[in-house]
């Protein structure tokens, strides 16, 4: 055992606004047996600069700085090569730790499972916490799942609300690092940003238990998505498209596969998608029916959908109740922490 038990890897591009909250989020928290260690892909802003002024706090934090962006499969994977802990815990450098996580993952990590899993806070923008989003059924807390057989993947896969079960959000993922260094990295799955969740799988199927913590140890950063920039199809399609290869890469039985699919049908709800054929040409509309019908959307759901896509106005106020409602959430959730620290005081 090193020295180290806690590695925080952060891959980064361009997030130079946003890193020195992460950042700063660890440094009440760290102690000798954690360190940070950023992989920047050549980022064009001043994060090289925001990192470099946290040394002095953060005395096991390390920098490198890469030739050229190589991606999220390629970056995450390189953050852990660099690690030299015991177990890693993913960070995305616009997300912040809670505070007392560190104190938390650290007990955990006694036990030494070789995944772990965490639930998260749900934020705006301005990380103005609005919800708490857990991964699992609501009647499962704290837990250790053990995969000896496709039942237990499967049971497993049911009891997911979101893909984030399946490993699609990294801040809540800590492994342990001889374990992925035992995987080698799927170089078919590079490029689809979800090459680290094969990793994770193969770990599992390997004997590797998951531990299942039901506590938000990070606040997630909203309305700041790597891929905002893209049409919205091509974000939906990062999804569709990774756990289709993940699928095929992981699992040969048929109906493990298929519920390891179905979880993305609890992500996205099926009658989102109305708006999005609203606007998208009738070839590209049957590509993206395709990979729903393979990820188990009914089709009488996929009818509907059609018939609800081709009325525009309706997509409109559709639209726009979502916009009310995520800031009623955002809303709703500010006054019940102010209620909360009125009653405490």
């Amino acid at each position: 055992m090193s020295a180290i038990r806690l590695s925080i890897c952060i891959p980064t591009y361009n997030f130079g606004p946003f890193i020195g909250e992460t950042l700063e989020s660890i440094v009440p928290q760290a102690t000798d047996e954690v360190e940070v260690v950023v992989v920047d892909g050549a980022s064009t802003d001043n994060t090289k600069e925001v990192v470099r002024s946290f040394q002095a706090r953060l005395p096991n934090l390390s920098y490198h700085r890469l030739e050229k962006k190589g991606g999220i499969d390629h970056d995450l994977a390189r953050t852990v090569a660099l690690a030299g802990g015991d177990f890693c815990w993913f960070l995305s450098s616009d997300d912040v730790l809670a505070p007392g996580a560190i104190a938390r993952v650290l007990n955990e990590l006694i036990s030494r499972h070789a995944v772990y899993l965490c639930t998260r806070t749900e934020c705006d923008r301005s990380l103005k916490p609005f919800r708490v989003q857990r991964w699992l059924a609501d009647d499962v807390h704290d837990r250790t799942f053990t995969f000896g057989d496709p039942g237990a993947f499967i049971d497993y896969f049911r009891q997911a609300r979101s893909v984030g079960a399946l490993f699609s959000y990294i801040s809540s993922i800590i492994v342990d690092r001889a374990r992925w260094d035992r995987v080698p990295f799927a170089d078919e799955l590079e490029g689809s940003n979800y090459a680290h969740v094969a990793r994770l799988f193969t770990i599992l199927q390997q004997g590797g238990t998951l531990r299942y913590i039901d506590e938000p140890l990070v606040l997630c950063r909203g309305e700041n998505d790597s891929f905002a920039s893209q049409e919205i199809e091509n974000r939906f399609l990062i999804d569709f498209r990774g756990y289709e290869l993940l699928a095929e890469h992981l699992f040969s039985d048929r109906p493990l596969r298929e519920a390891f699919l179905a979880v993305m049908q609890r992500e996205h709800k099926w009658y989102l998608f109305a708006g999005l054929r609203s606007h998208l040409s009738w070839t590209a509309w049957l590509e993206f029916e395709r990979m729903l019908r393979l990820h188990g959307y009914a089709r009488w759901k996929l009818v509907i959908i059609r018939f609800a896509g081709a009325l525009r106005p309706l997509m409109a106020i559709a639209r726009s109740f979502y916009r009310l409602r995520r800031k009623v959430m955002i809303w709703a959730g500010a006054l019940v922490r102010s209620t909360g620290r009125r009653f405490r005081s």
